[in-house]
C-alpha cells in the first residue's frame, strides 16, 4: 500500500528541487534569445518564472516552518494563542473585504452586459464606489477586529485608568484617623 503522507511530504521537495533547476535554465533563455522574437512577452516569461521560484521555495519553506511552530505550540502562553487567533480573525477579514466590497460588485457590473440588462448610467459608477469604499473599509475592519487597536481607538484602557485613580485617590483622608 503506497503511504499518501511520504508522498504529500516528498513530492513538493521534489519539484520545488526540479524548479530550481529548470527555472534559472528557462530565465537565461528567455535573456539570451533576441528581444524581437518575444518582444514584451519576455516579460510576462519572467514574471512566471519568478512566481515558480517563489512558489517553490514557499512549498518547501513552509512544511518546515510549520513543524517549528508545532513544537513551539506547548511553550506558548495562552495570551499568545489569543493573539494569534485574533490575527487569523484579522486576516479572514482582510480576504473576505476585497470579495465582497470591491471584487463581486465589480464583477456584478461586468457581467451585466452579457445578459442584456439594461440598468442605466448608474451602475458605471458601482466600480468606482465599490474600490473607493474597500480603501475606507480594509482598515477600518482591522482596526475593530485586533483587540490591541479596538481598545485604542476606544479609548477602554483610559477609561479604566481613570476609574482606578478615581476609587482609590492618594490623598484621601481616613475618616476613623483622628485629627489634630
Amino acid at each position: 500500500m503506497v503511504d499518501l503522507a511520504l508522498i504529500y511530504k516528498h513530492i513538493p521537495k521534489v519539484f520545488g528541487t526540479l524548479a530550481f533547476i529548470v527555472n534559472p535554465i528557462f530565465v537565461y533563455l528567455i535573456f539570451t534569445e533576441k528581444s524581437t522574437k518575444f518582444g514584451n512577452y519576455r516579460y510576462v516569461l519572467l514574471y512566471f518564472a519568478t512566481f515558480n521560484l517563489v512558489y517553490s521555495v514557499a512549498n518547501v519553506v513552509i512544511p518546515i516552518i510549520m513543524k517549528k511552530l508545532n513544537r513551539m505550540a506547548c511553550t506558548t502562553s495562552r495570551k499568545i494563542s489569543n493573539f494569534q487567533v485574533e490575527l487569523l480573525r484579522a486576516l479572514i477579514v482582510q480576504t473576505v473585504i476585497p470579495i465582497f466590497v470591491s471584487f463581486f460588485p465589480c464583477v456584478i457590473s461586468f457581467t451585466i452586459p452579457i445578459f442584456n440588462l439594461d440598468l442605466g448610467r448608474p451602475i458605471n459608477y458601482v466600480e468606482v464606489i465599490a474600490l473607493g469604499a474597500f480603501a475606507f473599509c480594509d482598515p477600518v475592519a482591522i482596526v475593530m477586529c485586533l483587540p490591541i487597536f479596538r481598545n485604542r481607538v476606544l479609548c477602554r484602557k483610559q477609561v479604566a485608568k481613570k476609574q482606578k485613580t478615581v476609587e482609590t485617590p492618594a490623598n484621601v483622608v481616613d475618616s476613623k484617623a483622628p485629627t489634630l
